[in-house]
């Protein structure tokens, strides 16, 4: 072939090429008025209809081009997401098994790293609906014979790839880097080291009680034997994945019934309305809990919408962190009301792969992990099968108990931040225990969409040099991009939002002292059951344990700041003063009832009915620093206590207490701008009164804070 015509096919098939990328579609979602025709819409802007959202004016259409202006009957349009599940590496194994309550794999060392099998003598999670939005499933796998009701495929025999016209590409969306990840490294995981690992002594863990779950029996499985075993190298990310993720719900909850929603194709593509159809599908049939082991990196507004249609229902959605080691967003693990799932491996060390910071409410175990596989089973890593574990979790809990869902998985979870130094505060609550928030399940308060004090990762507080007033400070926040949350005044300190550019800025300011992120607090005790105000008056045991009120003894010209979940201003038990403060803004009134109670114990009147309280004529201050789920965080406590600093000798009787049922694993030096705002009211002469915790194997003061 001559050389002049070589390089004319290489023109023609150069302009093919541009042709065919200058004519490709785009698909967009639209949203109409209502009663405007889609058909018609459509049709005049050169496109074709590809989907419809059901209940909704939501659209899926194929265009030539977006259009400059938005036609008659159309509100809103906007370019479809595309999602990609993440990929994946792992070893299959040739192994048998039969169905049955549990699969042989559900003792697994990951498993009891989660206390799992204590767990389920208490819940199973029978009566739970758990949606998963992923790819097919294999239905006929004996590891999930009797766990699966009616599901649906959004796919069919449709490509999301055409739809979409784009997937995420795997330099960006790469689930387990091997060149950072060395998974199955034998060399740096020594998964299978007995001398380190003790995984297959039988002394200590019957891991290997063949009678009962022929785990690993060599006669049957060929684990990591490549000869027979076929390494998965994941070429299609979508393959599997929903039968892994499914076989760890179907393990940690056993009596859940798992509800496989189809949203990706064999290669692991889909698109945002897709997974918000899905997610809509799964809320409008039955579905409890929905699990995402999925991200992107946008916060694709369909989604969102959705998951905030899921939240309004009391649904609870979780959703991997992501696997890119890093501090990036992942959505939708990122949305305040989604409970992020991170990685940790058997000794509660961050995974390699996995994100840290924003994305992270929870962590849970995601290395080295044997589950089901389509024909077979398989070991594999990744954030995916921790936010399967922190969906079975959520299932258990739910099966005890229809609120508080959010608080119990924060408040029981295990911090792990001592073994993290790195990602101090960037791991979430801490790593889940199964055995702890059945435990606890019941005891709780309603569900509720995550305010922002519960989700205060990306948060910090800033400690400065002495003398720092608060317009340097503020000023300081805003050259480096931050927000400024709180501003205070009994300390030189303030609380921020801001991205990770923004703390690089301020770690480069010569006048700060201190950066910290902001950690999350708890309530130390339960909010109690409503009920109704006797019309007698009672003496709880405790108060006359103490002692009962009596004339000079009473209270009386003394203000008490009960800072909590606020106090039931309207209670005819309780002489609230006018005066109150709520960190979140807004009224001060208890929407928990923590608040209420421990106000109860301390001022309660003593007018013939209710109770009487310790202090009956002392005067209450509503001090609010807890939401509705009994959780705030520092930042928050430190609000409460600059508004007493403020306000205490302003304020008729005097603030002279200071009321704290609450706080956080942690030592008391571990936030110098905290330590300080309380020592700056002792300094005043002002009592602080703190709980010690309900922990008996912590020990004070080192184990707790304040």
């Amino acid at each position: 072939m001559s050389a002049k015509r070589l390089f004319l096919i290489l023109l023609v098939l150069m302009l093919v090429a541009f042709s065919v990328d200058a004519s490709a579609a785009i698909t967009v979602i639209v949203e109409t008025s209502r009663n405007a025709d889609i058909n018609s819409i459509a049709a005049s802007l050169g496109g074709t209809v590809l989907d419809s959202m059901p209940g909704d004016s939501k659209y899926l259409l194929s265009l030539p081009s977006m259009p400059s202006t938005l036609p008659s009957g159309v509100t809103s349009m906007t370019l479809d997401t595309p999602v990609a599940l993440p990929r994946f590496r792992g070893s299959a194994l040739s192994a048998t098994g039969s169905g049955g309550p549990l699969p042989w794999y559900a003792n697994q060392p990951a498993f009891n790293r989660m206390n799992a099998a204590s767990a389920r003598a208490k819940a199973t999670g029978r009566g739970v609906i758990i949606a998963d939005i992923n790819s097919q499933v294999d239905v006929s796998h004996p590891a999930l014979q009797g766990h699966l009701t009616t599901g649906h495929d959004f796919v069919g025999n449709s490509d999301p790839k055409t739809r979409t016209g784009a997937t995420l590409q795997q330099s960006s969306a790469s689930f387990l880097d091997q060149s950072s990840a060395s998974f199955l490294d034998q060399s740096s995981a020594s998964f299978l080291d007995q001398s380190s690992a003790s995984f297959l002594d039988q002394s200590s863990a019957s891991f290997l009680d063949q009678s009962s779950a022929s785990f690993l029996d060599q006669s049957s499985a060929s684990f990591l034997d490549q000869s027979s075993a076929s390494f998965l190298e994941s070429g299609s990310a979508g393959h599997g994945h929903g039968t892994m993720v499914a076989g760890i719900l179907a393990a940690v909850a056993p009596d859940a019934l798992i509800m496989p929603l189809r949203a990706f194709d064999d290669s692991g593509a889909g698109d945002a309305f897709q997974v918000a159809k899905a997610i809509r599908y799964a809320v409008r049939n039955g579905a409890q809990v929905i699990n995402l082991s999925l991200g992107f990196t946008s916060d694709a507004a369909e989604v969102a919408a959705a998951i905030d249609f899921a939240v309004a229902n009391n649904v609870v959605v979780i959703a991997a962190a992501g696997n890119s080691n890093s501090s990036e967003p992942q959505y939708p693990a990122a949305f305040p009301s989604v409970i992020g799932v991170g990685s940790t491996d058997l000794q509660d060390v961050k995974a390699s792969f996995s994100n840290y910071g924003q994305s992270v409410f929870v962590s849970a175990p995601g290395v080295n992990i044997f589950t089901a596989y389509p024909g077979g089973y398989a070991v594999g890593s990744g954030t995916s099968f921790s936010s399967a574990m922190a969906a079975a979790e959520v299932a258990l809990i739910r099966s005890l108990a229809t609120t508080g869902i959010y608080n119990t998985v924060a408040a029981t979870a295990v911090n792990i931040d001592s073994i993290n130094p790195a990602y101090a505060g960037q791991l979430g609550y801490g790593r889940i225990d199964l055995l702890a928030a059945v435990s606890a399940s019941g005891q709780t308060t309603s569900v509720t969409r995550q305010p922002p004090a519960s989700r205060n990762f990306g948060r910090h507080i800033v400690r400065f040099e002495a003398g720092t007033v608060k317009p340097d400070r503020a000023a300081a926040a805003a050259r480096a991009g931050a927000s400024v949350r709180f501003n205070y005044d009994v300390v030189e300190s303030m609380a921020i939002e801001a991205p990770a550019s923004a703390l690089r800025g301020l770690m480069n300011n010569p006048h700060i002292m201190e950066i910290l992120p902001d950690r999350g607090v708890f309530s130390t005790g339960f909010a109690p059951a409503g009920g109704t105000q006797t019309s007698s008056q009672v003496t709880p045991s405790g108060v006359t344990a103490v002692g009962a009120p009596v004339t000079g003894s009473d209270g009386s010209g003394v203000g008490v700041a009960i800072m909590d979940t606020g106090i039931d201003l309207a209670n005819s038990d309780l002489a609230v003063a006018s005066q109150t403060y709520s960190a979140f803004g807004g009224s001060c009134n208890d929407d928990n009832g923590h608040g209420t109670a421990v106000a109860g114990l301390v001022s309660a009147l003593n007018n013939t009915i209710g109770i009487v309280g310790v202090a009956p004529n002392s005067k209450p201050y509503c001090v609010k620093v807890l939401d509705s789920t009994g959780t705030g965080a520092d930042s928050s406590i430190i609000a409460g206590l600059n508004w007493i600093y403020t306000n205490w000798n302003l304020v008729t009787p005097n603030i002279k207490v200071v009321n704290m049922s609450l706080g956080r694993a942690g030592t008391v030096n571990d936030n110098s701008s905290y330590r300080t705002a309380v020592q700056q009211l002792y300094n005043l002469g002002i009592v602080v009164v703190n709980a010690v915790g309900n922990d008996p194997a912590v020990g004070v003061p080192s184990g707790d804070v304040p």
